[in-house]
């Protein structure tokens, strides 16, 4: 049983390391002091949460639920030495800092099911990947950290899945990505989740000096969910690169907030997200670009483009930009439409159907990200997937 009557006797079961333990209980005493989330909160004013019990979850997924595979080493937090346990907790300081107000990244911090540490390797042609899954139990709870190899480029997936079930289950992570100096990391994510998948994702990046850090995003499916991609651009001459889209159909729900945190000057960020949203699906999303007085020449620029294939569906884009400082460039741009009669006409003029019309603009307007991707089988995946969800029955 995961909800134990008390942190304490959770921890009793699990046998971990003093140092683990006392980790947890720090994030329990946050997590006490935490709101939960609802409208009243920023972030969280366009979801509702009136139907999530979080007591009706207490069947915890097996270890199986989460698998290896690819060139990385990757060792549970509870196997690591003493020492090497204690540096990596320390790695995870910024993160429960940054989350030390939010719900949810808290009480996975505290009672996070599944915990990994995961090295890179320097082979730009590997490809490692950790796939999480919920179909033997009704929630799961992954933290993972990742770090990447300094001075050489690094490759990571990260895939969370679930089918659709009668009874309603829970996916709710922490992702750690650290990039050390001189580091070109490329980080990507893929969600295929079933229609009774609550999931609640934080995926927070810590860039050092010099490094690049490029973030590929593809989500799909789920009953309702709201995920945080944060990164703090920690050292000067960075470069920060997100890119992701949600192809959403039915009724699913989906709220997606990137934001970057730049504290170092001589550094270029950008955000590029697109959606395709058909029949009663709806789409938030909400770009945070934050930029001190102390920061000098960075540029940043935040993209967002929606595509409505019903009058039904919905899209919402909410661009935020925080700048106090004078020596940058900062742009924002936003659209939200219906696929483009004029555009049809042209096509049919050219002979082409309205149903192939239709799909060569729905994948044109998503292959911009797509390629993007740094796998093949991946870019070749998300073609398959895009095709089948927006232009299938």
């Amino acid at each position: 049983m995961l909800l134990a009557e008390s942190i304490s006797e959770y921890i009793k079961e699990k046998k971990e390391p003093s140092i683990l333990s006392e980790f947890r209980t720090n994030a329990e005493k946050l997590l006490g002091s935490a709101v939960f989330p609802d409208p009243s909160l920023e972030s969280w004013r366009k979801i509702s949460l009136s139907n999530f019990k979080i007591s009706e979850y207490t069947k915890v997924c097996p270890d199986s639920s989460v698998t290896v595979s690819g060139n990385a080493k990757v060792t549970r937090l509870q196997d690591l030495p003493a020492e090497k346990l204690s540096e990596v907790l320390k790695k995870l300081g910024p993160a429960v800092s940054f989350y030390s107000k939010e719900w949810f990244p808290l009480f996975v911090f505290s009672r996070f099911t599944h915990a990994y540490y995961v090295q890179l390797g320097s082979d730009p042609s590997s490809f490692p990947e950790i796939k999480v899954e919920c179909k033997d139990g009704n929630i799961i709870l992954p933290l993972l950290i990742v770090d990447a190899f300094p001075g050489a480029k690094s490759n990571f997936l990260e895939r969370w899945e679930s089918p659709s079930q009668k009874d309603l289950v829970l996916m709710s992570g922490v992702t750690i990505l650290l990039t050390p100096p001189n580091g070109d990391f490329q980080y990507s994510s893929l969600e295929n989740l079933g229609d009774s998948t609550f999931h609640f994702r934080a995926t927070y990046g810590i860039q050092e000096k010099d490094s690049k850090f490029h973030a590929s995003l593809a989500s799909w499916g789920g009953y309702k969910g709201k995920s945080f991609y944060d990164t703090n651009v920690a050292g000067k001459g960075c470069w920060t690169r997100y890119v992701g889209l949600s192809p959403l159909k039915a009724r699913e729900f989906q709220d997606t907030e990137v934001r970057i945190l730049h504290s170092e000057s001589h550094a270029q960020s950008s955000i590029l997200y697109r959606t395709v949203v058909r029949e009663k699906a709806h789409h938030v999303f909400t770009g945070n670009l934050h930029i001190p007085s102390h920061c000098k020449d960075v540029g940043a620029i935040q993209i967002n483009n929606n595509l409505l294939l019903d009058r039904t569906a919905r899209a919402e884009s909410i661009p935020k930009l925080e700048v106090f400082a004078d020596s940058v460039k900062c742009e924002h741009g936003a659209t939200v439409g219906e696929i483009d009669e004029e555009q049809l006409f042209y096509l049919a003029s050219r002979g082409i159907s309205e149903e192939e019309a239709r799909k060569m603009i729905v994948e044109g307007f998503l292959n911009e990200v797509v390629r993007e991707f740094p796998s093949e089988t991946v870019r070749e995946e998300l073609s398959s997937m895009i095709e089948s969800r927006m232009l299938g029955e």
